[in-house]
């Protein structure tokens, strides 16, 4: 997973940079925690992480930092959840589907063009026209229907 991580965070070092942005050690560092929580992560759990790595850290930090990460779609955010994932396709815009084990937090993101143009359809169809579409979908992992993952919230690999 380590090598993931390392990976991921250069890749997305190297998209700021053309984008002409910087990845800076707050934002990285912030990235770098969601990146290993591999699960959706929240604001203040961010914030107990900075304040442990380096020591300070404040709630606006936080915040401005996730608003670039999403911004730059490096991150998502679970709307139902108010809690942030990696972003699986950084590279370019996306809209995504999410499913999401309520039993112990894995979420796995989808980007099914085909479902999002639908469902736009069927907005238009009903007079909205779509700005944003977050689409979460909620039930249990495979590995928790099987008995392998226990309540409270486990991690267990993707």
């Amino acid at each position: 997973m380590a090598g993931t991580v390392t990976r991921s965070l250069a890749k997305a070092d190297a998209i700021a940079k053309a984008r002409g942005a910087a990845l800076t050690p707050i934002r990285r560092r912030v990235l770098e925690m969601i990146l290993k929580a591999r699960r959706p992560v929240g604001a203040y759990d961010l914030l107990a992480g900075l304040r442990i790595a380096t020591g300070k850290a404040m709630p606006p930090t936080v915040y401005r930092t996730l608003d670039f990460l999403v911004a730059q779609g490096f991150v998502h955010r679970i709307e139902s959840q108010n809690a942030f994932v990696a972003c699986i396709e950084a590279a370019s815009p996306h809209r995504s589907q999410f499913a999401i084990c309520d039993n112990c937090g894995r979420t796995v993101e989808s980007m099914d063009d085909a479902l999002a143009r639908k469902l736009s359809r069927q907005a238009a169809r009903l007079g909205f026209k779509i700005e944003r579409q977050i689409v979460e979908m909620h039930g249990t992992c495979a590995t928790c229907q099987n008995g392998a993952g226990a309540p409270g919230r486990q991690r267990h690999p993707t």
